[in-house]
């Protein structure tokens, strides 16, 4: 009976030997990479990655930390040939005595041959060429070169691939660098990740550590001197690092290589140097959490944890939805512009009203009586969100972006791809055409209210202005720096619809004949009209926006190099006063409290119907940020919450840092543009030094404008005639 069991199990062994994975292959193998992702300072900012793993030689790694998961994992590594039967025969005792699996008889060995060539499942099947493939190994690799494999290779949770990669995950630092009870920590990982994660259980992590640093202790790899005093630190690590590569940045920047080169370039170890300055992008997420956080406060709105750790443990310990109110619900699946959500036993079907929300996604959902009072009904109440856009002036590099006021919570990306009125922040270019034709700063505008009729709506429609204030005639100064609606539409229906649209096209913005545009009724991202300004601070040179300045392969050559884009789209005279009376908002205007940065800065708020979007983009002479504040759908944040209460503040806080990163300086004075004494303060003006009489000046000059010959068509360059509008008396 035993020679046919033996017989049997010879012949299911031969058959289970055929068409194994050639282990041979395994000489030339290359695990994925993480590509590294590099700051405007070279300094390593993250990482975009199949597989976050950074490739280090045995060498580069300390003998503590080897021998630390030699102790943890196979303490007679060095000893066995692949499989290990002093360990098999001690599991099998040990789940006997149990009555259960408590204990596994894997080597390193048969570890890194069920990662790299087997499924995980626990069938007899697999464990047999589990153990014949490590037997392989044996034959064809030194234990250092295996070991070097596994230390690579290992999954270590939190999405890190190898123990330098943990390593930078749970302490910020190369694994040279780890003492011997974070090395302990690390070799306790490999088996349950995410049971042992050191971000979530101190105290189980602790247990774990010391299990491991008692095994090196009875391995003789510690005194008993070393292990008492190991035992009692502290579980130490980078808790900011517990969501490690989540950044709007480098997701949009992921997006961009993938679609460009494939998604090899995520496993190949490429280095991509960047135009994002690590400091502002830190310095940004901040400020817009901080200033969304307090929007939302002041007005009542709801907010859940960041912390997807916290946010489940709030979900699980909620009471059940027996009765209306606000619960924290969490996204079953997105179907056809419906949602289906789960408050524990219940579930809602719930319209999704365009709001970024994916599968697994937490929400707030409040539960209301329908009009019988019959049955209970759920509406999603969004989250309160923003975004952050900052570019250099002189050359369009992205220096910051944010787009959200927590990645966590959302990923979608509002600095990119949310489109949104902007406002009064769109009238900056009806003011330009209007100096290009022919006007200055002290030219008078009607401020009277006038009724249009708007093709946008097939509508008769009246502008009014913040809080009902009624002007008379006003300067073009004033009535950009108080943001006067009734002079705007009044001024682009003297000019006309075609050198704005113009203007709005070579600045990257598609305006529409309505008269209402002048009050931002189109739609633009943040990044597109953070650019506009671009050009408007660097004296009409438009810069391409751009965040990549090259991308390296592994072999030390170029991939893709980029360098600024620029070129003159506006004339620099004009927009050299357009960029005075954008800092008459700042000096005395609805942006005032941005002077209290003690900078040079100009800017424009920006505030839509009801108080649906907040908006300010503004500039120093070297660096332009645009921020806006808002839900991602169709809804008020309250009264009064315009641009200069709602975005300003958090323009502010950014700039505070921002614009001290370059010397002090003033916008520079183009050839032809002069400074006049118009009382105080002193005006800009193109071309004349007796500018300040607003009644001539009422009045412009045909013939202005020559010095634009070759930027604009020429077709702009002179004042047409008032255009053919229906106006209600």
């Amino acid at each position: 009976m035993g020679v046919f069991l033996f017989l049997f199990l010879f012949l299911v062994i031969i058959l289970l030997s055929l068409n194994m994975p050639p282990v041979e292959a395994l000489k030339t193998w290359k695990p994925p990479v993480a590509t590294v992702v590099y700051d405007a300072k070279d300094r390593p900012f993250g990482d975009v990655a199949i597989q976050r793993r950074y490739y280090v030689q045995l060498n580069d790694i300390p003998p503590h930390v080897r021998k630390a998961f030699i102790s943890a994992e196979d303490k007679n590594f060095y000893k066995h040939i692949g499989v290990d039967p002093i360990a098999v025969i001690r599991a099998i005792v040990a789940n006997i005595r149990h009555g259960e699996v408590r204990q596994g008889a894997s080597t390193i060995t048969q570890q890194l041959a069920r990662n790299l060539f087997l499924t995980p499942d626990k069938s007899l099947k697999r464990k047999i060429r589990e153990a014949l493939l490590a037997l392989r190994i044996e034959r064809h690799f030194s234990k250092d070169q295996i070991l070097e494999m596994y230390l690579n290779y290992i999954y270590l949770g939190q999405g890190a691939y190898g123990v330098e990669a943990a390593s930078r995950v749970y302490f910020g630092k190369s694994v040279k660098e780890l003492s011997v009870d974070e090395a302990a920590i690390l070799a306790g990982l490999p088996k349950a990740p995410s049971r042992y994660n050191p971000f979530r259980s101190p105290e189980l992590v602790k247990e774990r550590r010391n299990y491991v640093l008692r095994r090196m202790y009875e391995d003789g790899y510690l005194t008993e001197e070393e292990y008492n005093k190991l035992i009692e630190k502290p579980i130490r690590v980078k808790l900011e690092n517990r969501f490690y590569g989540m950044d709007y940045f480098l997701d949009f920047l992921k997006d961009y290589l993938v679609d460009k080169y494939g998604e090899v370039i995520l496993a190949g170890g490429y280095k991509v140097y960047t135009t994002v300055d690590r400091d502002l992008q830190e310095h940004a997420k901040e400020a817009l959490k901080r200033g969304v956080a307090k929007v939302a406060k002041a007005n009542g709105i709801p907010f859940l944890p960041e912390d997807p750790y916290e946010l489940a443990k709030r979900y699980e310990e909620q009471k059940p939805a027996e009765k209306p109110g606000v619960y924290i619900g969490k996204v079953l699946s997105v179907k056809n512009g419906v949602l289906i959500v789960e408050l524990k036993e219940k579930q809602f079907e719930v319209e999704r009203r365009g709001l970024p929300l994916e599968k697994g996604d937490y929400v707030l959902l409040r539960l209301y009586q329908d009009r019988k009072g019959k049955e209970l009904k759920a509406e999603i109440l969004p989250d309160l969100q923003g975004a952050l856009v900052s570019l250099d002036v002189k050359t369009g590099a992205v220096k910051a972006m944010v787009g959200g006021y927590s990645y966590l919570r959302s990923p979608y990306n509002r600095a990119v791809y949310a489109k949104r009125q902007p406002g009064s922040a769109i009238k900056p270019i009806i003011y330009l055409a209007a100096l290009m034709k022919g006007y200055t700063q002290v030219s008078l505008v009607d401020a009277s209210p006038r009724s249009f009729y708007d093709p946008s709506t097939g509508k008769d429609w009246t502008p009014d202005n913040y809080e009902g204030v009624d002007y008379g005639q006003i300067t073009l100064r004033t009535a950009l720096a108080k943001s006067v609606n009734t002079a705007t539409v009044n001024l682009l229906a003297d000019i006309g619809f075609d050198l704005p649209i113009e203007i709005g096209r070579l600045l990257g913005i598609e305006l529409k004949p309505y008269y209402s545009m002048a009050l931002g009724s189109i739609e633009v991202t943040p990044l597109q009209l953070t650019s506009a300004f671009q050009a408007f601070a660097n004296m009409g040179i438009k810069c391409e926006p751009y965040f990549i300045r090259k991308i390296v392969t592994p072999d030390g050559s170029v991939l893709e190099e980029n360098q600024p884009r620029c070129e003159q789209v506006l004339p620099a005279q004009e927009t050299r006063v357009l960029v005075d009376m954008l800092r008459a908002v700042v000096l005395e205007g609805t942006g005032a409290s941005a002077s209290l940065l003690q900078r040079i800065v100009a800017g424009k708020t920006g505030t839509t119907n009801d108080y649906m979007d907040a908006w300010f983009v503004g500039f120093s002479p070297d660096i332009v940020a645009g921020v806006w504040v808002g839900f991602d759908i169709k809804r008020s944040m309250g009264r009064g919450m315009a641009g200069a209460k709602v975005a300003l503040p958090i323009w502010i806080e950014y700039m505070s840092v921002a614009s001290y990163m370059y010397p002090y300086t003033d916008f520079p004075i183009p050839d032809g543009v002069v400074l006049v004494n118009c009382g105080k303060p002193m005006l800009f003006v193109v071309g004349t030094e007796s500018a300040c009489n607003a009644e001539e000046q009422a009045q412009p000059d045909q013939n202005q404008g020559s010095e634009l010959e070759g930027i604009v068509d020429p077709k702009y360059l002179k004042r047409e005639e008032k255009p053919k509008i229906k106006e209600i008396p």
